[in-house]
This record gives structure tokens, C-alpha cells and sequence, in this order.
């Protein structure tokens, strides 16, 4: 119906600059071609402009019930020729169709009128005439089922919208792993302190309530923590990389659920870092002293250096001799797609003895 109304505007002014020229002589012939031609200029600009084949697709969506994805090549010769020749297509099905159907069912009903004055012909003159009817409604079907076939090819993705769609879905994947790594690095360490704090809870409260107790109170503390430092997470994820100070990331080792206390040496000016630097090194340390309190024993010992760039360093007694593939879990992989994204390096295992798991990580600062 678009294509129809479309082309018989087209053909109207064809005919209006047709009767113009063959009525008019001299200069006012010569102003009807030019503005004939100015008419020709501005359609082909209107057809070739970006925005045409982003409407195309919209419409078509809806119209025809085709999937096409969204136009990210708007400017390129290709994209513009693309929603141009879709243009030119509904234009001339659309014709053919208002064609079929003005001339089809009046030409029907006119043999079924024929057919009911002359009884001898009305045997063939009305079925005829019914078929004529129903065939130019049923052709407009073939009509919007051909439109349907031609919208991907002809207003599907240029190779430019291509690149840009894997550019977006690979953004999207991106920001997926950013999104689990975040989470495992925060809510992995807040469970696996509450993990151990309802242990020990368990294990001494029947003999000593006080112990339960404090117990409680610390998995309380945690799971607050943990649900503030999710609302942190998310909120990073959606405005950019949140900033830790020293005093954040002296209460993380402190509150590691280690056997002993865990001690943190900070060296260098923590306050210059920014905030993209210091949030991933308080991620490295999270991670770091989750692994030391699920396979490690004792206090883990952290060093952060601060100068041309920050190196980490993590350092616990193993519970048992492990090798280097016990601990290569999610948390290290984790690390190092970080690392990798950052431009730092990473590396994690036991020492030579055995006898600890030491993590060393460096990264840029700006």
C-alpha cells in the first residue's frame, strides 16, 4: 500500500510535468524541465540520505514480520544505495500491485454483471469473474511475501554493520566477564569468610557459647559487608571502576577470616594511585586472601609497593602440599584476564619448598 500510494504520487507528477512541457514553450518550458530536474535531484538526495534506510528497516520490521538487525552503517555509500534500491522495490511492487488489484476487480465484477443479463454465458462469465476478484486480493499476499523474501538481502547488513555487530556483541561479552569476576572476586570472598566463620562457630560453640556467638556477629558482619560491596560492584559496572583508599583495603586484611590475623605492609603513597589502579589492586588482595583462607593456614602476609607501578605480593602457609593445579581455579584465571586487560602480569603457585603459596602481581599505574 506504501509502494502503491508512493508510485502513484510518482506517476502523477511525471504526467503533471509531461502536460507542462508538451503546453509550454520557450522560457516557460525551459523552467518546467528545470524544475522538473531540481524534483529529480531532491528525491535521489532524500533516497540517498543515512536516515532512509534506518526508517526502511522499522518499518519493515512490523510491516512484514522480517528479523533484521539494527542499522549501525548509516553513512556509507553502501548502506545508502541499499535503502535507495529498497525504495525503488516497494515502488515498483507497489505499482504492480495497485495495478493488478484497480484493474482485476473491476474487470471481475464486470464479467459477473455481464454473466447475470446473458444466462447463456453465465455459467463461465461468473465463475470467472469471482476468480478475477479473489485472484487480484490473493496476489497482493504474493506481493508482501516476495517484499518479505527481498528485506534481508536487500536492506540486511552491509560488511561495516557486520564489524560493528561483533564489535557490540563482543563488548557485551566483555562486560559479562567483567560482571563475574567482579562478583566471584566480592561474593566468593564474603562467603567463603562466612564458610569458615560458621565452622569454627559450629565447631567451638557447643563448648563455648561466647565463641558462637562472636562467631554470629562477625557472618553478620559479612554479609552486610558483602551486599554494600555488591551495590558498589554494580554501581561500578554502570558509572566506571570505584576507587579504594588504604584505609579500605587495611580493613580487608584485617577482617580476612585467616587462623591468625593477616598482616599488610604498605609501602609507597597509596593516594596517588587512581582509582582504576587502586581498585584492581584491593581485588587482587581480595582474591588473594580468599585463596588463603580456603587452602591456606595461619596469617597471610600482604606487601603492596607503590612507585613506577604497584607489585603485590601474598604469601601464606599451604594447609597441605598442593600443586600448582589445585589452585589454578576460577579466582586466578580471574586475576589474570585482569592483568591481561590491564596491562600487568601475574603469576601464582608454590614456592620451592612447598611449604607456601605465594601470589606476585604487577600492574601499570596509569
Amino acid at each position: 500500500m506504501l509502494g502503491a500510494a508512493g508510485a502513484a504520487l510518482i506517476g502523477w507528477l511525471i504526467y503533471a510535468f509531461t502536460i507542462s512541457v508538451q503546453n509550454t514553450t520557450g522560457r516557460d518550458r525551459v523552467f518546467v524541465i528545470t524544475l522538473a530536474g531540481v524534483a529529480i535531484a531532491v528525491a535521489a538526495i532524500i533516497l540517498l540520505s543515512p536516515p532512509v534506510r534506518d526508517a526502511e528497516v522499522a518499518m519493515a520490521r512490523p510491516l512484514l514480520g522480517v528479523s533484521l538487525p539494527p542499522v549501525r552503517d548509516r553513512h556509507s555509500w553502501a548502506s545508502r544505495w541499499r535503502g535507495a534500491a529498497w525504495a525503488g522495490l516497494v515502488l515498483v511492487v507497489g505499482a504492480l500491485a495497485a495495478v493488478l488489484l484497480l484493474a482485476g476487480v473491476p474487470a471481475g465484477v464486470g464479467l459477473a454483471v455481464d454473466g447475470a443479463e446473458h444466462p447463456v454465458q453465465l455459467l463461465w462469465r461468473l465463475p470467472l469473474g469471482i476468480a478475477l476478484v479473489l485472484g487480484s486480493f490473493a496476489i497482493q499476499a504474493v506481493f508482501g511475501w516476495l517484499l518479505a523474501v527481498s528485506a534481508p538481502k536487500v536492506l540486511g547488513p552491509t560488511p561495516a554493520d557486520r564489524l560493528a555487530l561483533a564489535a557490540d556483541r563482543e563488548r557485551a561479552l566483555a562486560r559479562s566477564n567483567e560482571l563475574a569476576r567482579e562478583l566471584h572476586d566480592t561474593i566468593g570472598h564474603s562467603l567463603t569468610a562466612i564458610s569458615v566463620q560458621a565452622e569454627a562457630g559450629y565447631a567451638v560453640g557447643l563448648s563455648d557459647p561466647q565463641v558462637a556467638h562472636r562467631a554470629l556477629e562477625r557472618i553478620s558482619a559479612t554479609a552486610a559487608a558483602a551486599l554494600e560491596e555488591l551495590d558498589s560492584v554494580l554501581g561500578s559496572l554502570r558509572s566506571g571502576p570505584r576507587g579504594r583508599s588504604a584505609a579500605d583495603l587495611e580493613g580487608l586484611v584485617h577482617a580476612a577470616a585467616t587462623e591468625e590475623p593477616s598482616v599488610l605492609e604498605l609501602i609507597g603513597d597509596w593516594d596517588a594511585l587512581p582509582d582504576s589502579s587502586s581498585g584492581e589492586v584491593f581485588r587482587i588482595v581480595q582474591e588473594g586472601l580468599t585463596n588463603a583462607v580456603k587452602h591456606g593456614r595461619g596469617a597471610a602476609r600482604v606487601r603492596v609497593s607503590v612507585r613506577s607501578d604497584v607489585s603485590v605480593t601474598i604469601t601464606n602457609a599451604v594447609a597441605r602440599q598442593r600443586n600448582s593445579r589445585d589452585r589454578e581455579h576460577r579466582g586466578i584465571v580471574g586475576l589474570r584476564e585482569r592483568m591481561t586487560l590491564v596491562g600487568g602480569t601475574i603469576e601464582a603457585g608454590p614456592t620451592s619448598d612447598g611449604r607456601e603459596w605465594k601470589l606476585c602481581a604487577r600492574l601499570p599505574t596509569r
